[in-house]
């Protein structure tokens, strides 16, 4: 027997039923967890490689797109950082500032004799990317990045790989 909204069933409770039928059915939906993104430095402190993890074995991490992988030893591998550097917030901050200040600058730039489209475009660009990199380094202390100490240790690997198995 269907329900008629027609017959005094109040349509409040008609649409509320509709909905959370939908979100239950939206809930069984598994979340789709991309791979951590690391920096791997030496046991002399120099970045040897960036990425996201492919696999991690039991002696050695593989980074990379999927088809471009690098292999690193575990006897090479002194520190391994997760997430990207705090300059890297600030030059996207800073790009996505300039490229929407230039365009809201040349929108709006008059026609005079000393303020034209360009010259808006670039004022606008200048003063969004300052602000945009401000925002970039504001998100960036924020930022939960873990450093894991290897040190070519087999232990330290082991633990390294537990963690990341969670």
């Amino acid at each position: 027997m269907l329900i008629s909204i027609q017959t005094g069933f109040p349509k409040i409770l008609v649409l509320a039923l509709a909905i959370l039928s939908c979100t239950a059915i939206y809930a069984q939906k598994e979340k789709n967890k991309s791979a951590p993104f690391v920096r791997v430095y030496d046991l002399n402190g120099t970045k040897i490689s960036k990425g996201r993890i492919v696999s991690v074995t039991d002696s050695s991490l593989v980074l990379g797109p999927k088809d471009k992988t690098v292999n690193i030893e575990v006897s090479k591998i002194g520190l391994i950082k997760t997430k990207r550097s705090v300059g890297n917030n600030i030059l996207i901050g800073a790009a996505i500032g300039t490229g929407t200040g230039a365009i809201l600058g040349f929108a709006t730039g008059g026609e005079s004799q000393f303020w034209g489209k360009g010259d808006g475009a670039a004022a606008g660009g200048l003063t969004m990317g300052a602000i945009g990199a401000g925002v970039g380094a504001i998100i960036a202390i924020f930022k939960k990045s873990d450093t894991y100490d290897i040190e070519g240790d087999i232990t330290k690997w082991k633990a390294f790989r537990e963690v990341m198995d969670q």
